[in-house]
C-alpha cells in the first residue's frame, strides 16, 4: 500500500527444529507517528529498541518466550514471540511495561504449537 515494510526474522527457527515447547503465539504492537520515511521517528525508534531490548532480555534469560519477528509498517510495529507459558509471559511483559514506558499494547495470545503464522505469514517461502 506505499508504504515501507520492514521484518526481521531468526531464521534459525526452521521446521526442522523442535518447536513443541513454545506452543503460544504472543504478538504485542506499538502504534507509532509515521515519520515522512514512514517509519518511526528517531525518538520513537530508540523508545522501541529499548523496550524490545529489556523485553527480549527478561522472556530469553530462561527461554520462557523467544522473539521470532519484528515487522514495522504503516505505524505499527509488531513484535511476534513463541512462550511456554502465557500467564508468566504476560507477568513479565507487565513489569517491563511499567519500567519502560511505551505504547506497546497488551499482548494477543492464540494457540499456534505448529508455529503456522511464523511459518506461513511472516518467513518467506524461499527461505525455508
Amino acid at each position: 500500500m506505499g508504504a515501507p515494510l520492514l521484518i526481521r526474522y531468526r531464521s534459525q527457527f526452521t521446521r526442522n527444529v523442535d518447536l513443541s515447547n513454545h506452543p503460544h503465539l504472543i504478538t504485542i504492537q506499538w502504534g507509532y507517528s509515521e515519520h515522512p520515511s514512514g517509519m518511526p521517528s528517531s525518538n520513537e525508534l530508540v523508545a522501541m529498541n529499548n523496550f524490545e531490548a529489556a523485553l527480549v532480555d527478561e522472556v530469553e534469560r530462561d527461554v520462557l518466550g523467544v522473539l521470532v519477528a519484528v515487522i514495522t509498517n504503516a505505524g505499527v510495529r509488531k513484535w511476534v514471540f513463541y512462550a511456554k507459558h502465557t500467564e508468566q509471559f504476560v507477568q513479565r511483559f507487565s513489569t517491563i511495561a511499567i519500567n519502560h514506558p511505551s505504547e506497546a499494547s497488551t499482548p494477543d495470545i492464540w494457540f499456534d504449537p505448529g508455529w503456522s503464522h511464523f511459518f506461513q505469514d511472516i518467513v518467506p517461502e524461499d527461505c525455508l
